[in-house]
């Protein structure tokens, strides 16, 4: 039986928020993350047990670019003016999944630091609900 080869393109993966496309994306792009679980359980004394479903659809989009991208004082100023907008995170090597949020929003200014190499900057985007398509 043959092995199962897929390709990943980093090129095909793009994130866009308030109708501007990031570039110059570091070493990683974006973790996305749920902020809580789908279900949870609760045990009574008797150690019997209920699914307590949670509407929380919340998330945060991590995405990491390089220090010398251009994206970076337009986000800044996003976290700064409290900008709202819409998040668009295409990727075509996940069989063409894409996500769409509304009125998201750039949790905080990021961490800088300078040092030997071209150090990374990360942008925490908020999204208030997350619906995967």
């Amino acid at each position: 039986m043959g092995t199962l080869l897929r390709n990943y393109d980093p090129e095909k993966v793009s994130v866009i928020f308030n109708n501007r496309g990031l570039r110059m994306f570091g070493d990683d792009i974006f973790k996305l993350a749920r902020a809580g679980d789908n279900v949870s359980l609760k045990v009574g004394v008797q150690g019997d047990g209920t699914f307590v479903e949670n509407a929380d659809k919340s998330a945060t989009l991590t995405i990491t670019l390089q220090q010398q991208s251009p994206d970076l004082p337009y986000l800044e100023n996003c976290a700064e003016r409290r900008t709202m907008g819409p998040l668009a995170l295409t990727d075509a090597n996940d069989d063409g999944r894409n996500i769409f949020a509304l009125n998201c929003r750039v949790q905080k200014l990021p961490d800088r630091g300078r040092g030997k190499d071209a150090a990374d900057v990360q942008f925490v985007f908020i999204i208030p609900r997350l619906e995967l398509n």
